[in-house]
This record gives structure tokens, C-alpha cells and sequence, in this order.
């Protein structure tokens, strides 16, 4: 299973569509989408309102490969139960019809930005270690490198890959928060300093990046929703359950993925710190 990429969406027709709320909007929680709700990119929180897990059920919607027609999904208003597409034709109803507690819907999955942060990453060692089992202060040459880190994490699901993160996190979700965004920038450095390593000791560079995270919720707006209104009839419409217009799209608040990239200077190189790291050597292997 994969994350539905904007690309993806995009070839689906959504921004040829009247879309009146464009998926760029959307994604980027721009423009009149915006006003809809009071959640990321205009959506509602759907979490704690309806039964069941809805973190778990839009991670598995927004999963799913997308169709020119969108992604699919099916709900059961008593159970909070949710199936995909498929699981419903073969484990409910062989036709794609609202019956009973079970409702059906389909629309389109993008990404929102929720908000940001700044952060000091883990230091890590960026230089060989030099030891001076010695009795007197000794001085060498250290030569440290370090390249630019970049990863994401999903609060639910499995892990979510480099690349289908880049498709989430590259161009205007990063450019939209006004700072040096790393994840379409790769930078690395080389280093050379003298330092002084103390009699019986060892001593080696670290390098602590700065780091900017990025979190944005999956989000969801309904293209169909209908359910069963008895005597073979149903009810369609185009928001969550039949409710107003900010439900048109929706979200799960515990459903989200974080984004993190080292930061950049002006000048493109790594934004961090640089330290010396001693550690003592065993007394024993040293001039006395």
C-alpha cells in the first residue's frame, strides 16, 4: 500500500475539475478552502465525533491507490467498522450501494500543514578519534564532514518512505513556512580545525544539526457520500453524513506525519553547532 501522491491526485482530474476548491489550496491551507473549517487546509476534525478509529480509517482510505474518480471508502455509522472498496464488494454487498449502517463515499486525499518547529537533531560524530597518551597537551588536525539528514514518520500505519515523503514535503509545503526547508536541497561539509587534546584523552568533533519539522494531517474532502434510505433508496450529498458545508473535507487529529529536515544557512551550508567530544583513556595505556 502506498500514500496517495499529489501527483496522483492531480492526473485524477481534481484540478482540471470546477474545483472550487483547488487541491493546491488545499494542500497548502491557502485561499478560500481555508475558511471552510478550523482545521488544517479548512478540514474538520472527524475524531471523537463518529464512532470507531478515525485516525486508523483515513490512513487506510488515503492509503489506498487512487482512481481517476478518486478513493473509495465505507463506513458503519453503529460500529465505527471501515472498509475499503474492495473489502465492502466482497464482504458486505457485491455492489457498491449503501445497505443497513453501512454508508459509502468517495473524494479525494491531500495533505495539509498543520504547523512547524524547530528542534536541535541527535549530535553524531563527525571526525575520526585522536588520542594523546601522552603527559603534555598535544595538538592535531581533525577533519570532520557531515551531509544534510531528512526523514518522516507517520503517527499511525507503517513507515512512510524517502520518496513518497519528498512528494508530501518538497516545493510548497516547505516553501510556505517562510524558512530555509532542506528536502529539496542536499548540503555537506568539510572541515578542518586544530585542537588541543589534554594528556590521556581522546578527542573527536560533533556536529549537532538544527532542524525544522514539518507536520501535516492527511486530509479528505467528499466528492459523494450516501446512505441507505430504505426500500432500495438512498440519500446522496456532498459532505461528511450529510452535515453543513465545513464538513466537506475532513480530517482525524491523531492522524499525522512529520517531516523533518536539517535547516540550511543563506549560504546553503548546514545550520548547527560544532563541538570537541574528549573521553579518557584507560591511565594504563598512558605515559605516566
Amino acid at each position: 500500500m502506498r500514500l496517495i501522491r499529489t501527483s496522483t491526485l492531480k492526473k485524477g482530474g481534481l484540478i482540471a475539475a470546477s474545483a472550487t476548491l483547488a487541491l493546491t489550496g488545499l494542500l497548502t491551507g491557502a485561499g478560500s478552502a481555508q475558511a471552510a473549517g478550523s482545521g488544517p487546509g479548512g478540514a474538520t476534525n472527524v475524531r471523537g465525533t463518529d464512532p470507531g478509529d478515525t485516525d486508523l480509517m483515513i490512513e487506510r482510505l488515503c492509503n489506498q491507490k487512487g482512481s481517476l474518480t478518486g478513493v473509495y471508502g465505507a463506513y458503519n455509522v453503529d460500529s465505527g467498522e471501515f472498509k475499503t472498496r474492495d473489502e465492502y464488494l466482497r464482504d458486505v454487498v457485491p455492489l457498491w450501494m449503501p445497505i443497513g449502517p453501512w454508508e459509502t463515499f468517495r473524494g479525494w486525499c491531500g495533505y495539509a500543514q498543520a504547523s512547524t518547529w524547530s528542534v536541535k537533531g541527535e549530535s553524531v560524530r563527525t571526525s575520526p578519534w585522536i588520542g594523546n597518551r601522552g603527559s603534555k597537551d598535544d595538538k592535531e588536525t581533525f577533519v570532520s564532514s557531515y551531509s544534510t539528514k531528512t526523514f518522516a514518520k507517520k503517527s499511525v500505519g507503517g513507515s512512510i518512505s524517502l520518496s513518497l515523503a519528498k512528494s508530501i514535503f518538497s516545493g510548497s509545503v516547505g516553501g510556505s513556512a517562510g524558512y530555509e526547508w532542506g528536502w529539496e536541497k542536499t548540503s555537506s561539509f568539510e572541515r578542518r580545525s586544530e585542537k588541543t587534546i589534554p594528556p590521556c584523552t581522546q578527542v573527536a568533533v560533533t556536529w549537532t544539526p538544527y532542524q525544522r519539522v514539518v507536520r501535516v494531517n492527511p486530509i479528505f474532502q467528499v466528492e459523494e457520500y450516501s446512505w441507505d434510505k430504505g426500500n432500495g433508496n438512498k440519500s446522496t450529498v456532498t459532505t461528511w453524513r450529510g452535515r453543513d458545508a465545513k464538513w466537506k473535507t475532513i480530517y482525524s487529529y491523531g492522524y499525522y506525519i512529520d517531516g523533518t529536515s536539517d535547516k540550511l544557512l543563506p549560504n546553503g551550508q548546514p545550520d548547527g553547532r560544532e563541538d570537541k567530544w574528549e573521553q579518557k583513556l584507560d591511565p594504563r595505556t598512558c605515559s605516566k
